[in-house]
C-alpha cells in the first residue's frame, strides 16, 4: 500500500510492502508453442532448479488472444535488478544450462532454436501488493 506518513514533509509517499515484478508476454510462432514449452519443461526450468535460481512466480497460458503466455517474474532486488544487461543469476542458469545441454555450445543451441519460435514478446514492470501481515 502507499505509505501514509509523510516522514519529509514534503507532501511526497513511497510504495511500501510491495513486490516489484517483471510481467514477460510471450507470442510464439504458429505451430512452435508446443515445442517451445518442451524447450521450457526439458532444459529451462531443469536448469533453473540446478542452478538455484528463482523462476517465474506465476506463468499463465493464454487460449485467445495475441499472447500465448504471461510471465511474472519477481525482482528480488527491486528496481536494481533492471540495471543488469547479463546478472549474475543469468550467469549461473546459463551454466546449469550448458551442463544439462552437454556443453555451452549445445546449450547456445537450444536458446537460438527457442528464440526462434518466439514470435514477438514484450515486457512491463508492475508492483503487486502483499497481503497486510497485520502489523500495523
Amino acid at each position: 500500500a502507499l505509505a501514509q506518513d509523510d516522514d519529509e514533509g514534503d507532501g511526497s509517499a513511497r510504495l511500501e510492502n510491495v513486490t516489484i515484478v517483471k510481467v514477460t508476454y510471450i507470442s510464439f510462432k504458429p505451430g512452435k508453442r508446443t515445442r517451445a514449452m518442451e524447450i521450457i519443461n526439458d532444459y529451462f526450468v531443469p536448469a533453473g532448479d540446478a542452478a538455484g535460481t528463482a523462476g517465474p512466480m506465476t506463468a499463465i497460458h493464454f487460449d485467445t488472444g495475441k499472447w500465448d503466455m504471461v510471465l511474472l517474474w519477481e525482482l528480488e532486488g527491486g528496481f536494481d535488478d533492471l540495471m543488469w544487461y547479463i546478472s549474475p543469476d543469468d550467469l549461473k542458469w546459463f551454466a546449469a544450462l550448458s551442463e544439462i545441454a552437454g556443453g555451452e555450445e549445445e546449450a547456445g543451441a537450444i536458446w537460438g532454436e527457442y528464440i526462434s519460435y518466439v514470435g514477438s514478446a514484450h515486457s512491463e514492470v508492475a508492483h503487486l501488493h502483499n497481503p497486510d501481515d497485520g502489523d500495523e
